[in-house]
């Protein structure tokens, strides 16, 4: 999701589940896909792929000023765990928290057999403002991910423990100048250990990481 800061107005730079009402591009490439448009003169661009060799997705928010006047925005990326076979049984089996070193969110399944030693991870490579693993929160108690309740808010709660219906919630500011352009990357995953969590963080969410895995894919 993307917010203007100062009017409050916020969409996804993808059709659903709240596209503008601009026209968006999609186009598909060999292991990638690739959303554009341009509206309240902001030129966006989402890019989402999974490198060839590592168990981490990344998608990238590119975002350029187009205006003549400087724009704060901020930029959420929403992920609802699963981690067995259907979501329903989720608030029952998996538990998150943030995460201090890398501010990521962190998810486990101690029923999820084979992978219950594993987690799951979500990050973003930018200073992250706020974060929450509450669902009911992000949603609002009747809400929907066309509707989420934290974005007519200020900021996350940093929520996380059992008993919730877990989510993965990551908020992030820009601020703009006219003219300037500024990247994103948000990642999701799984890995083994703490210390590989770190690592796949700390590596792909660099954009020139981000570039090179990219060329491995389209080769």
């Amino acid at each position: 999701y993307l917010r203007d800061e100062e009017t409050g107005d916020f969409w996804t730079p993808t059709p659903l589940p709240l596209g503008p009402k601009a026209p968006v591009t999609v186009r598909h490439g060999q292991g990638y896909t690739r959303y554009t448009h341009v509206s309240s003169d902001l030129n966006q661009e989402l890019l989402v792929f999974v490198p060839t060799d590592e168990p981490i997705k990344l998608v990238c928010l590119t975002v350029r000023n187009d205006g003549d006047r400087p724009r704060r925005l901020s930029a959420t990326y929403y992920a609802e765990w699963v981690l067995g076979t259907v979501r329903e049984n989720a608030p029952l089996q998996v538990v998150c928290e943030c995460d201090p070193e890398s501010g990521a969110i962190l998810a486990r399944n101690a029923w999820a057999g084979d992978f219950a030693k594993k987690i799951a991870f979500a990050a973003s490579g930018s200073p992250t403002q706020s974060v929450t693993a509450d669902r009911t929160e992000f949603l609002g108690e009747h809400g929907s991910v066309s509707t989420p309740a934290a974005l007519k808010r200020v900021g996350l709660s940093g929520r996380g423990g059992p008993g919730l219906d877990p989510c993965g919630a990551i908020t992030t500011e820009m601020t703009l100048a006219p003219g300037e352009a500024r990247e994103v990357i948000f990642a999701l995953g799984q890995a083994d250990r703490l210390e590989e969590v770190h690592r796949l963080i700390s590596e792909y969410t660099q954009c020139h990481r981000a570039v090179a895995a990219l060329t491995q894919v389209q080769e």
